[in-house]
């Protein structure tokens, strides 16, 4: 008996690593992607090789201090930040809005005319709301977890 727990124990651990190798349950926080998820929902994203304009993508964002190649703004001041903070280590979530080779969108300022390779440049629904690509920079994919299950964007993005 003892060596048929040992087993059922062993085979649990096993596929328990497969699992989130593979897949990555991540809370939503704040409103910078209402309406198409909450505060407080959880979402699982799938590990993936490539991403398109549209995913909704689960990432940890590289300090201020390590990006290059976008101007950065400043943080807002007390009471005026978003939801998630520049400093909140938390996944973060956002929609893609342009992959390399993409033009870069107009709305970020940068000096490139594309999106250099390995980078995505990323956006909230709610972008009155939404810490992204404005303030993040490009986003490195290395720090992408997966993709979300599709949800259509909201009208208007």
């Amino acid at each position: 008996m003892a060596a048929l727990t040992a087993v059922v124990v062993v085979v649990l651990l096993v596929l328990l690593v497969l699992l989130r190798r593979r897949y990555v349950v991540a809370r939503v926080w704040g409103h910078s992607m209402s309406p198409t998820f909450h505060d407080g929902e959880r979402v699982v994203a799938t590990r993936r090789h490539h991403y398109r304009v549209g995913d909704v993508i689960v990432f940890r964002p590289r300090s201020h201090a390590s990006l290059s190649g976008v101007r950065v703004a400043e943080p807002p001041a007390r009471g005026e930040a978003p939801d998630v903070t520049a400093t909140d280590v938390a996944w973060r979530i956002k929609r893609i809005a342009a992959v390399a080779g993409d033009p870069v969108p107009a709305w970020l300022e940068t000096d490139h005319l594309v999106v250099p390779p390995g980078r995505v440049v990323v956006v909230g629904d709610n972008t009155g709301h939404s810490e992204d690509s404005r303030q993040l920079g490009y986003i490195d994919l290395t720090t992408v977890a997966g993709a979300v299950p599709h949800r259509a964007a909201p009208d208007g993005n």
